[in-house]
């Protein structure tokens, strides 16, 4: 019977307990719908509007013009990169497809000639030029030299051409051997900023070049370069993993199995008017050749993970929007159940969205060769807390404005405990 009882005792307060805890739950819902989510839509408002017009006058304003190029030079790929070639000092990679050939101090066209002669009778699979030869008319021979070699060699030649700004326009830079002989070229130019992307093709107004590494694949790798061509996002982010390239010069001797089946890239590797700044230290430094750069992004098309799929800035802008939206409704959440510490509270659940963004966005991206864009996220999820604010002194008084009570902040209300005499309670039990 007891048994029965206790049971009987124990259902019921587990029914009550139950109920209880369904109003609860009915009641959050209710404050989620119509409280803690409008108040976050309205925060995100703000941010939207904050980020306007920051925008606006950053873009337009010459002293807020360091702040323009932050948010335009913004990527955590410099990181990523960074870290990867700390953790590779000792396994370093390299790339024996691709060579780099020296003609510093080489200032005859005809020991270049003979050098391009030499490479190809070798063997070699692409000989590409990253110098542009302007016209000579002081040394005829010497411009007949190299004219006949490259006529000879077109198959396998690669030449460079450039566009240079002139006024409103572009006059396109090429070297006098190209037209006579057919050999292909391609577009050399290279950003004066960091250099961190590669494309197949470059547009100067109404002029569209190939790039220079993209003819290079067209030879050397024609079933990758069609690959290279179905993918869809415009540009390619080079991988900076820390590569080896073999390097010569042109007055060093080569063989056979130092040549053949091999791309030769030609430059000026003391020419410093090349040199460009790149968002990693290769070699202890963050200024490279232009020739090394073209080197990386044919290694980035050939070596197995090296190509990076990349998320669009229509994706990025989408992720940002969901990231801050979530963290604005939770804020607004502690800022009115637990308003004495919702500053503490909500500061160290931004640090938590934000470390965790970058810790999984820099796992994707050295696992899983995939770029996720933070800047949206971490934007919104850093300037959320001073919006909300905004956004509370504003509708604060508006409220007193309009005569309303102010919203309702959940105060947890102290047990009233009600003292009795013991005299009181003497005379109630005489009176009964």
């Amino acid at each position: 019977m007891n048994v029965f009882l206790y049971i009987r005792q124990s259902f019921i307060f587990l029914s009550v307990v139950s109920y209880k805890e369904y109003l609860l739950f009915w009641h959050n819902m209710k404050n989620l719908f119509t409280k803690y989510i409008p108040h976050g839509i309205m925060v995100m408002v703000v941010i939207i509007s904050i980020c306007a017009l920051v925008a606006r006058v950053g873009y337009t304003s010459t002293y807020l013009d360091p702040f323009s190029q932050v948010m335009n030079n913004f990527n955590m790929t410099d990181t990523y990169f960074q870290i990867m070639n700390d953790n590779s000092d000792e396994q370093m990679d390299v790339n024996f497809d691709v060579v780099m050939y020296d003609i510093s101090g080489c200032y005859s066209r005809s020991e270049i000639a003979y050098g391009v002669q030499r490479l190809y009778d070798l063997g070699a699979k692409v000989i590409a030029l990253d110098v542009i030869f302007g016209p000579n008319s002081q040394d005829t021979i010497a411009n007949d030299s190299l004219q006949r070699v490259i006529n000879r060699c077109r198959d396998r030649v690669v030449a460079a051409c450039r566009m240079v700004p002139n006024y409103d326009s572009f006059i396109k830079e090429e070297s006098y051997f190209v037209k006579e002989s057919g050999c292909v070229e391609g577009c050399v130019n290279i950003s004066n900023e960091t250099v961190r992307n590669f494309s197949k093709t470059v547009t100067f107004g109404d002029t569209t070049l190939s790039t220079y590494v993209n003819e290079i694949m067209k030879i050397a790798y024609p079933e990758v370069q069609k690959k290279w061509e179905e993918r869809t996002c415009p540009e390619e982010l080079i991988n900076y993993k820390h590569t080896l390239f073999e390097k010569y010069h042109i007055y060093e001797d080569l063989y056979p199995e130092d040549v053949q089946g091999k791309i030769f890239l030609i430059g000026d590797f003391q020419d410093l008017r090349d040199f460009h700044d790149v968002p990693v230290k290769i070699n202890g430094s963050r200024r490279i050749c232009g020739t090394t750069i073209h080197g990386y992004s044919i290694s980035t098309l050939t070596k197995e993970g090296r190509l990076v799929d990349s998320m669009t800035d229509q994706q990025a802008l989408i992720l940002g929007f969901i990231v801050t939206l979530i963290f604005c409704i939770i804020y607004c959440w502690l800022n009115e159940v637990y308003n004495d510490y919702s500053g503490f509270l909500s500061t160290s659940l931004q640090l938590i969205i934000m470390l965790s963004l970058v810790f999984v966005a820099g796992y994707l991206f050295m696992e899983k060769q995939y770029n996720v864009k933070l800047l949206y996220a971490l934007l919104g999820t850093g300037i959320a807390g001073y919006a909300a604010e905004i956004f509370y002194f504003i509708w604060l008084r508006v409220k007193k404005m309009l005569g309303q009570k102010t919203p309702d902040i959940i105060v947890k209300e102290e047990p009233v405990v009600v003292e009795k005499k013991v005299s009181d309670v003497e005379e109630k039990d005489d009176k009964e």
